[in-house]
């Protein structure tokens, strides 16, 4: 009972909190900028070889944007938060997932699950910063510039490709 009485405090105040209660899970997408030059850090996640995107990770209850994306970085590339520099996060929007829909539950909805809302985060990273990539997490991972993440797109779902463009048209001002 507890838990419902925080999370209805926090409806007002936290989006991440509405959005997991009208069945959208949230997910943080991390566009990793180098702190050197116009370059961003892609990678190929274990699961889809062949497709390029930023690591992203799902935000837990009571975590906020940049604490999960903290999380997802040390999870998946092993940069720790003294290496990264936050800049600032923004609202993507929400994607139905039609053939997910109540598939799963997300907890302290008050909804089956209806899809994933988005949020993206830009973070400043060194290019000397030691990456290890998490094999259950990333294949691979690579420094792009804006006209080699636009030549991999073509190997993403149409999905990855929209929640890309969007998040470079958001954080950094480029069309993709």
């Amino acid at each position: 009972m507890l838990d419902w009485i925080k999370v209805a405090g926090k409806l007002a105040y936290d989006r991440p909190t509405r959005e997991r209660l009208l069945g959208y899970r949230p997910v943080v997408i991390c566009l990793i900028q180098s702190l050197q030059r116009d370059v961003y850090l892609m990678v190929q996640p274990a699961a889809g070889r062949g497709t390029w995107m930023p690591p992203q990770e799902g935000i837990p209850p009571n975590v906020s944007v940049e604490q999960a994306t903290a999380q997802c970085l040390d999870v998946e590339l092993g940069i720790g938060q003294r290496q990264l520099h936050f800049r600032r996060s923004v609202w993507l929007g929400r994607k139905a997932i039609p053939e997910r829909e109540g598939s799963r539950d997300v907890e302290f909805s008050i909804r089956p699950m209806q899809g994933k809302a988005y949020y993206g985060a830009l973070i400043k990273v060194s290019e000397e910063t030691s990456i290890v990539c998490n094999p259950a997490e990333v294949a691979d991972h690579r420094w792009m510039t804006v006209n080699e993440v636009r030549q991999q797109l073509a190997g993403n779902s149409i999905r990855k490709q929209q929640l890309l463009r969007v998040l470079f048209a958001k954080l950094v001002q480029t069309e993709l």
